[in-house]
């Protein structure tokens, strides 16, 4: 157990030390506090709104129990779902794990340890909704002492039950399949999954515009449908017994249905070990496995033939971005989020103006076209400085960038590479931006089509300078790829830089009167952005110059 304890420590120590970290990497995170703050509030009064009108409607009936079978259910699918792509990635795709194999531990303990950042993860979304949750229920039920202290332990191992089950079907597959052949699949499946989750998770969020009235009328939904919520609830014991507990704080059913829940986490954490002991060796020496794919003479001669180096360069970019569990999370998934967010925004919202589809489509009716083509043009800054594809270019590379300076090939190339990486992804969302324009918004073509053109100038604006920010200040000593987007100053700073040049620009040309109309403000915003491509053109040769060998030293 000592041993096992130690382990936990180093890996911890390894994955959050800020020993090493620079200032603006400790900035960073002190930001990330501070932003979490108000959403954290926000979160806080729509379950607030939701779970007080539940309990209106529920209460007289004395059905106030299916809240939190409700509560708990939805609790399980979010831990699995963040679970999925944590567990790959810290189980089986970092870099440290062959240095922990040859250490004398036993599976279970390794296993044990590179659980630990996982379920920090987990407690911290444990932290952001199911204790508030909890917290919630107690105050609009007038709950006692007994009740909190019950709240409190079922929160400490909620996360657990749903992570070990993930981890035992997870280590079971990873030991069958045949992973050299379908591990770039298994990757992109747990990033497609986290991102079916944001997205679903905002859509009930904008079903509840009206707090009150969307609990009460999902309150009458439960009511006429008690038979069906108890055979869900049958089907997660773990949601059953946490609910009764709850309930029933101070009778010995609550007591014994509490401990019921204790012995269940307990015994499926002992199955969790003992799959792990038998499996998780297996299923990570299977990661390094041979193909059993018979010579393709065709095959091999096409992929020797010479082609452009700038476009190989920029094929093994991409690559590197989709089959990497992180950087598709963060990066592919990331350019989708807030587009599609958006429509989830536009189209999901029951009232009456404000951002639905009708009332953006009547406010933009009566504005001038010069004003709306500079309001989408900033929100379209927004929308690519926010993705970090540009950001983390060079950090992507890690301790293997000093391969750079053995290759016989150009620095601008490799830089250019990048770049052009980056500008493809953000060309996602422009393209899913477009969309909205088109069908939701319904926006002119001819409007949409001018943004278009000027946002992909912006699109590369943007890359060059979050990509020469990333060659100034790079993360290349990690050892997990998620340390290159934790508490890193970066995206903050190259944010700023973009929102401050861009909108110095955008509210000059807003207060000049006499440029007018939409082509005549969307030739003075392409002279801008030609001059300004150019700018960032020469500050990047410069800083290629004088950055490339000396990041690798």
């Amino acid at each position: 157990m000592n041993k096992t304890l130690k382990l936990i420590r180093l890996m911890l120590k390894m994955q959050f030390s800020m020993a090493g970290k620079s200032s603006s990497e400790k900035v960073g995170y002190l930001f990330l506090l501070l932003f979490s703050i108000p959403f954290s509030i926000m979160i806080f009064y729509a379950m607030d709104g939701i779970i007080g009108g539940l309990y209106d409607v529920l209460e007289p009936l004395n059905n106030q129990s299916f809240i939190l079978g409700l509560l708990f259910i939805s609790m399980f699918a979010v831990f699995t779902i963040v679970s999925i792509g944590s567990i790959i990635s810290s189980f089986y795709f970092a870099e440290d794990i062959e240095s922990f194999i040859s250490l004398p531990y036993h599976p279970y303990q390794i296993m044990i340890g590179k659980s630990a950042a996982p379920f920090i993860t987990l407690y911290i979304t444990n932290i952001a909704i199911l204790g508030p949750a909890l917290l919630i229920y107690g105050f609009h039920s007038g709950a006692g002492v007994l009740y909190f202290l019950y709240a409190l332990l079922i929160w400490l191992i909620t996360p657990v039950l749903p992570f070990v089950l993930t981890a035992i079907v997870i280590m079971y597959l990873m030991r069958f399949l045949n992973l050299s052949k379908n591990k770039d699949r298994i990757k992109i499946f747990a990033g497609l999954l986290m991102f079916v989750f944001i997205i679903g998770f905002n859509i009930v969020l904008r079903l509840d515009t009206g707090s009150n009235q969307a609990g009460e009328d999902l309150g009458q939904l439960v009511m006429e449908s008690n038979a069906l919520l108890e055979i869900i609830t049958a089907l997660f014991p773990s949601a059953y017994l946490s609910s009764i507990s709850l309930t029933q704080p101070d009778s010995l059913a609550g007591i014994f249905y509490l401990f019921l829940l204790f012995i269940l986490t307990a015994g499926v954490f002992m199955i969790f070990l003992t799959a792990g002991q038998k499996l998780y060796f297996k299923g990570v020496l299977g990661l390094s496995a041979g193909s059993k794919n018979r010579w393709n003479e065709k095959k091999v001669t096409k992929q020797i033939k010479q082609k452009n180096i700038l476009y190989m360069s920029w094929l093994k970019e991409m690559k590197v971005m989709l089959r990497t569990p992180t950087f598709f999370t963060q990066i592919i998934v990331q350019s989708l989020v807030f587009p599609v967010l958006f429509i989830v925004i536009v189209v999901f919202d029951t009232g009456n103006g404000g951002l639905s589809a009708g009332g953006l489509s009547t406010l933009l009716a009566g504005t001038e076209q010069k004003y709306i083509i500079l309001a989408m043009l900033g929100f379209t800054v927004f929308a690519l400085g926010i993705n970090p594809a540009s950001i983390s270019s060079v950090s992507r590379d890690g301790k293997s960038w000093f391969n750079h300076l053995y290759l016989p090939i150009q620095p601008s190339t490799v830089i250019y590479s990048k770049i052009i990486a980056a500008f493809t992804i953000n060309l996602l969302t422009l393209i899913v931006l477009s969309v909205i324009g088109i069908i939701f918004i319904d926006l002119p073509l001819s409007i949409v089509l001018v943004w278009f053109a000027l946002s992909l100038t912006t699109n590369w604006v943007t890359s060059v300078i979050g990509t020469s920010l990333d060659l100034y200040m790079p993360n290349l000593n990690w050892t997990d790829e998620r340390e290159i987007f934790k508490g890193r100053m970066i995206g903050i700073l190259a944010l700023i830089v973009e929102v401050v040049v861009f909108g110095i620009i955008l509210l000059i040309l807003w207060n000049v009167s006499f440029i007018t109309g939409l082509w005549g403000t969307s030739a003075s915003l392409l002279v801008i952005l030609t001059g300004l491509t150019l700018t960032s053109h020469i500050i990047l040769k410069k800083m290629i110059y004088t950055r490339y060998t000396a990041i690798a030293s």
